[in-house]
């Protein structure tokens, strides 16, 4: 038993490893997206004339961003929740909220990576470009957003699998590292519900 949690320790940081990668690429892509935008309003203002194509890749690079950030975000703990009963449970309520949520995301990350394909599989099939004047091929920003969504079917299939063994194995600290809320938002919302008091 210890060789398998051994082994999904090792690809929870794999996950976290691959996914910190791409949400610097991403990232960066995001910060030469805004520079492009701000060069083409200065030459629209200044010589009346842009830069054609900012605004197709800008888009491109948000869809992009949107399905690889998922996973990083996952994986640090840091999407929005809104705690109005999961504080007041007593532990194991908690940890089995904690433990049905991944468990569902990991279905609804399947189901969208289920569901990209055909997109991509379409635009390869008919070879279709962008309606645009640079004539994009489709198939390579849907592949990137395609893989963004694959990569968070993986991720959340192995966080369920590592909070699943650790369930078993009744390791609280486990669980509370990978699906409990952040140790920062705890110690924030305490002393703002006790100050609701």
């Amino acid at each position: 038993m210890s060789t398998f949690i051994k082994g999904l320790d090792g690809l929870v940081c794999f996950t976290r490893g691959v996914s910190r990668l791409a949400a610097r690429v991403i990232g960066l892509a995001l910060l030469a997206v805004v520079v492009f935008i701000g060069v083409e309003i200065l030459l629209r203002k200044l010589t009346g004339h842009s830069l054609s194509g900012v605004h197709e890749y800008a888009g491109y690079v948000l869809a992009v961003l949107s399905a690889w950030g998922i996973s990083h975000t996952l994986l640090e703990r840091a999407h929005i929740r809104i705690d109005v009963v999961h504080g007041r449970l007593p532990p194991l309520s908690r940890h089995t909220l904690n433990v049905l949520s991944l468990l569902a995301l990991n279905l609804v990350a399947w189901m969208i990576a289920i569901n990209v394909y055909p997109v991509l599989g379409k635009s390869l099939n008919n070879g279709s470009t962008a309606n645009t004047p640079l004539a994009t091929p489709l198939w390579i920003p849907q592949l990137l957003w395609a893989a963004g969504y694959c990569w968070f079917a993986f991720t959340t299939s192995v966080m369920g699998l590592r909070v699943l063994a650790a369930l078993f194995q009744r390791d609280v600290a486990t669980l509370d590292a990978l699906a409990g809320m952040d140790n920062g938002e705890l110690t924030e919302a305490l002393p703002a519900r006790e100050a609701q008091r």
